[in-house]
């Protein structure tokens, strides 16, 4: 409103001028980064209109890490970036965090996204950058699951190639450890001083002192990026 009530007193009084538009005017653009702050090529931004369903637009980044999208002359947006991996046989789907979450206008602006392995999501997502891990009990058996310790020992290395950290987790609510780095782990359990077993929810498998597992990418209308478990005695 301002540029327009500046351009109307230039037209009017022939005198005063406006603001050179900045090279960013009309577009989007960003650079996409690791953690490390190394370029990532090939990652998905799409800039979602948050008025009208199912209308975006998207790119990709360079092999610089850089993206550049002409907006349209109207609407409200917002920038997201996700990255499609390939780990162990799976292909993962992980959203990128932004430096600046907030929505935009058409005159653009810079959005720059940087791929944390953990971490709360920026809004307006929920939920975390980890995976999860949802914890079950065998049918007969209940603990205080809240106070079962898990250990989680790197088998490799992690979805983005650095080097993974053991952790020692509890299932806070009782039912999930959230926001694990996605990796391959080996997991086991203790309640107090009792070593437990644990094996792939709803398997036939044997329970084992220690599992080795991948998250997986979905499990059809579940969770994305989780893993269950079951334990035993």
């Amino acid at each position: 409103m301002r540029t327009v009530q500046i351009l109307f007193l230039t037209i009017v009084f022939g005198c005063g001028k406006t603001d050179a538009p900045s090279e960013q005017d009309g577009k989007l653009t960003g650079t996409v980064r690791d953690m490390s702050g190394s370029p990532i090529n090939g990652v998905t931004i799409l800039v979602d209109n948050s008025i009208l369903f199912n209308s975006n637009l998207t790119t990709r980044s360079d092999p610089e890490g850089r993206y550049s999208i002409n907006m349209p002359k109207a609407g409200a947006w917002f920038a997201f970036a996700m990255i499609n991996k390939q780990f162990h046989g799976k292909t993962y789907q992980c959203f990128l965090h932004p430096d600046d979450p907030q929505g935009f206008g058409s005159e653009g602006g810079i959005r720059n996204f940087t791929w944390r392995l953990s971490g709360q999501k920026a809004l307006p997502l929920s939920g975390y950058y980890g995976g999860t891990i949802t914890v079950d009990h065998f049918p007969g058996l209940y603990l205080d699951t809240e106070k079962i310790e898990f250990t989680l020992i790197p088998e490799s290395r992690l979805i983005d190639g650095t080097e993974g950290q053991p952790l020692k987790r509890n299932a806070n609510d009782g039912v999930q450890i959230v926001d694990i780095p996605i990796g391959r782990y080996r997991i086991s359990a203790k309640y107090g001083n009792e070593i437990l077993k644990l094996r792939k929810w709803n398997t036939d498998e044997g329970f084992v002192k220690e599992l080795t597992f991948d998250f997986e990418p979905q499990i059809d209308s579940q969770c994305d990026n989780c893993f269950k478990l079951e334990y035993n005695r």
